[in-house]
């Protein structure tokens, strides 16, 4: 039931300046990784919003963990307003960051306020209370929520077992509210789209160095009900068509490389809308280079970005986790995996035609009693100018023999019996090594285990160096190799790092970085994909700057309100904010 004073303030409502204001509907958990969750406000059509903001409340903790002020925003010409998703949101509506709002044991709810009363761990508080909704998805009752918003129910998105694509709808009588097909910015007894987009993948049409072009692809189902019209920015549209068929593809090609699209299905009831984000269809990687897999784990690593197979065999895998090193930043996304003879993937960066060249890795032997070469066992990793050719390669071989748990490593431009180091190294520990090619005098050095005082900073003495007695006039490829059942042991590889500099290669741990002496400051959500909100107690004009893990400034905006969108690829940044003369830092990791 709907609380006592909320009821009458719906009979006093003609007597203040402000309209009435209830939650009409709430979808938390969408399909995929929630990209489509709204909150969906009603009241008297064109009615401002002024006086009011919407608060999140987290069950975990029952405090606030993000505030919406309308001021300045009013109902549409139906009665509605929505705060949603970037792939949802249209007009005036808010932006809430994809993936934000929790799915319960949480709650809603309105207030006659300002958003700076609510900062980020404001405890629920009945004060000037509009409206609240408490919900979950099949989660036990939040007893400090429903006390603390004077709320007797808590709703259950999950009630018909199908979150994803139920939402929770306030009743015609205004007193409860129901669990049933989302109503999206329509009255919650209207009739249901029943077409949906469910997957999107992206592809370039080629990878060159000038400007290529993509397809685009939307699967559906719950077509042949309507006659849809497709409406795209950009491209040719081809495929099935959802006005005849229940399930299919839809296909959009020829968008050129760095434009973003932007597709639109009407027909019926139905009006939806899915941006894509443009790919980079580049076949070199600009140095510095990071490389951390963050590709589905038990797929190859042979086809992703940029990554191509040499010669046959066994594929090197992707698998789930990654490898750490002590003092090293942080590591991300997978690792990947391989052993004997098979496929070598190799990577191609803007060729090097001068001075130095770093690359730098984790790798882990997991097992080696396979090996028989015990000369000089085997090179899993090399630097070269083509595909045909290693100028140095990073060896393995077991030391005494293959029945013991250490190994040596192995470092030269030879092609047999290199140096290899006079300490072992353990089965089953990391390790980190950094590699450097001279191209200007063909110097080559090895570092195994560096000591992390050093990262970031100015290389320490070397483990290995010698000089290439043919020396080659550029590198630009980076390749994993798989030699033989009887010389390449089982390995695990990670966190590649390609550059020109020591320091570039070997990013020093940033866990230190998340610093503020601004009052209130707090950024959700991190990770993130596209998107982040910063609050402070404040919530003043803020200059907002992100780096990459190299100290390259890749975002410097002024924001005045909370939220930001980006357009960054995956990986770990820092985020500098800076407002009325205070700073604060934080790492934000980028999904």
């Amino acid at each position: 039931m709907k609380k006592l004073y909320f009821l009458l303030f719906l009979l006093l409502a003609t007597t203040f300046s402000f309209g009435q204001v209830v939650i009409n509907e709430v979808d938390a958990d969408t399909p995929g990784t929630d990209v489509a969750e709204f909150i969906e406000l009603k009241g008297t059509a064109n009615a401002s919003l002024d006086g009011f903001v919407v608060v999140l409340y987290n069950g975990s903790n029952d405090l606030s963990y993000g505030a919406y002020d309308l001021d300045g925003k009013t109902f549409d010409a139906n009665g509605f307003f929505i705060l949603g998703n970037t792939a949802i949101i249209s007009g005036s509506d808010i932006l809430i960051a994809d993936n934000f709002i929790q799915n319960g044991a949480d709650a809603v709810a309105v207030y006659q306020a300002n958003g700076t009363d609510f900062p980020n761990g404001t405890a629920v508080t009945l004060v000037n209370l509009i409206d609240a909704l408490v919900y979950d998805t099949s989660d036990a009752d939040d007893t400090g929520l429903l006390l603390g918003l004077g709320e007797t129910v808590q709703y259950d998105e999950n009630l018909n077992t199908d979150s994803s694509n139920q939402s929770l709808q306030l009743n015609a009588a205004g007193t409860a509210y129901e669990t049933k097909a989302t109503t999206f910015r329509q009255e919650n007894n209207a009739t249901v789209c029943g077409l949906s987009i469910t997957t999107t993948s992206v592809v370039c049409d080629a990878i060159t160095s000038g400007m290529d072009t993509y397809t685009a692809t939307f699967a559906f189902t719950g077509g042949g009900t309507a006659t849809y019209q497709i409406t795209v920015s950009s491209g040719t549209v081809s495929g099935d068509s959802p006005s005849t068929l229940e399930s299919g593809s839809i296909i959009v090609s020829g968008i050129n490389e760095g434009t973003n699209l932007t597709m639109d299905v009407v027909g019926g009831i139905c009006n939806l809308n899915r941006n894509i984000t443009s790919p980079l269809c580049n076949p070199d990687a600009s140095l510095p280079y990071y490389e951390p897999f963050d590709y589905v784990a038990a797929s190859v690593l042979g086809g992703q970005n940029g990554w191509v197979n040499l010669n046959t065999g066994d594929d090197v895998t992707v698998n789930s986790g990654n490898l750490s090193y002590t003092g090293l930043l942080a590591s991300t996304g997978n690792f990947v995996a391989f052993d004997g003879g098979g496929i070598d993937p190799r990577k191609t960066f803007t060729a090097v035609t001068s001075g130095d060249v770093y690359a730098s890795f984790i790798f882990k032997v997991t097992a080696q009693s396979a090996i028989t070469d015990l000369t000089d066992g085997g090179y899993f990793a090399s630097l070269s100018d083509s595909d045909t050719s290693h100028d140095i390669r990073l060896w393995v071989k077991p030391n005494p023999d293959a029945a013991s748990t250490t190994y040596s490593i192995g470092f030269g431009d030879q092609t047999s019996e290199p140096p290899f180091t006079t300490s072992t190294y353990n089965i089953g520990d990391n390790v980190f090594v950094v590699m450097l090619y001279n191209v200007t005098d063909g110097t080559i050095s090895l570092w195994a285990n560096p000591s992390s005082s050093s990262f970031g900073l100015t290389p320490p003495t070397a483990t290995l160096t010698a000089t290439d007695a043919t020396k080659a006039t550029s590198i630009s490829r980076f390749i994993i190799r798989q030699d033989s059942a009887g010389e390449t042991p089982f390995v695990q590889m990670d966190e590649l790092r390609i550059g020109t500099t020591w320091a570039s290669v070997t990013p020093a741990d940033s866990a230190g970085l998340n610093e503020s002496n601004i009052a209130g400051f707090s950024m959700y959500p991190n990770p993130t994909h596209n998107s982040i909100n910063i609050f402070t107690t404040a919530n003043l004009t803020k200059n907002v700057q992100i780096f990459d893990l190299l100290g390259k400034q890749v975002v410097n905006e002024m924001v005045s309100g909370n939220s930001l969108n980006l357009n960054l690829k995956s990986g770990i940044y820092v985020v500098k904010v800076e407002e009325a003369g205070k700073v604060a830092t934080q790492k934000l990791v980028i999904e």
